[in-house]
């Protein structure tokens, strides 16, 4: 498979990233897919959400983003959430990232640096809007979760925003740099990134500080215990002391545990009026 970050590392902030997306979102009118387009640093990205159940606004929402290189987008999104074999008492949303339209998208979204930033960008940007819909539909409890690379951009998404009730970030940290260097995922990683450009990789996928420099009490993270992708110490450590659940799982157990998932999410649905 072509390595990540393979044609460079030259990158801004995620923030900085933010700055610069302008997003083009379609008018919700029910459930169903939702394409949209974002003018962004590295150019347009086309990214999309599904809303997969609407139950009314009496109802909280969840915000759902998956994992990286997951196609189809919605594999374990329909496992937490098997709306047609169980009730699920949430509205329910599902982000797709750029990049993620198929494994041949994916391959080549992933070369640079710069792609991965502007991609977690976009993905915090349509959460914040999403998060905005449901305000205006008067829905006064909203939870962002999201598996790996979605519990990644679940913590993002609390830093730059913090305008949800919840958040659950499953198998994922603050340290997302460690995954691609120190982890056994840096295999996919090109060998000279990790060599040469260590530094910049970790100055724009560490998230440690801005999540340091928050409120976090509204954050619930859950790290599996035998995670050697997004290593369990690590990640850990990276919360700052802040309370995480753990589950004895490894990542791919972990992504597979729905049950686990699904209860975790929903025991940290916000009860209250926001």
């Amino acid at each position: 498979m072509p390595k990540y970050f393979r044609d460079g590392a030259e990158s801004g902030t995620v923030g900085e990233h933010l700055r610069e997306v302008e997003l083009t979102m379609p008018a919700i009118e029910g459930e169903g897919e939702y394409e949209l387009a974002a003018a962004t640093a590295v150019g347009e990205l086309d990214a999309g959400f599904r809303l997969a159940q609407w139950i009314g606004e009496n109802a909280p929402a969840v915000i759902y983003h998956h994992g990286a290189a997951e196609t189809p987008y919605d594999y374990g999104f329909k496992g937490i959430f098997p709306i047609h074999k169980m009730e699920i008492p949430a509205n329910l949303f599902l982000v797709r990232a750029p990049f993620h339209r198929n494994m041949k998208d994916f391959k080549s979204g992933i070369r640079t640096l710069a792609n991965i930033a502007a991609m977690l960008a976009v993905s915090v940007l349509v959460i914040e809007r999403l998060v905005q819909h449901c305000r205006e539909k008067k829905i006064e409890r909203i939870l962002i979760a999201g598996t790996s690379l979605g519990g990644f951009i679940t913590n993002l998404h609390h830093i730059h925003f913090n305008s949800a009730d919840s958040y659950t970030p499953l198998l994922a940290g603050l340290a997302m740099e460690d995954a691609y260097l120190d982890s056994a995922y840096s295999k996919a990683v090109d060998p000279r990134a990790r060599e040469e450009w260590a530094d910049r990789i970790k100055a724009v996928l560490n998230f440690e500080d801005g999540f340091a420099a928050g409120e976090n009490g509204n954050v619930f993270p859950l790290l599996a215990r035998h995670d050697r992708l997004v290593r369990y110490e690590r990640q850990k450590e990276s919360y700052r002391g802040h309370p995480v659940s753990t589950i004895e799982k490894g990542h791919a157990t972990g992504a597979l545990s729905y049950k686990q998932l699904r209860a975790h999410i929903l025991d940290h649905m916000p009860s209250g009026s926001s």
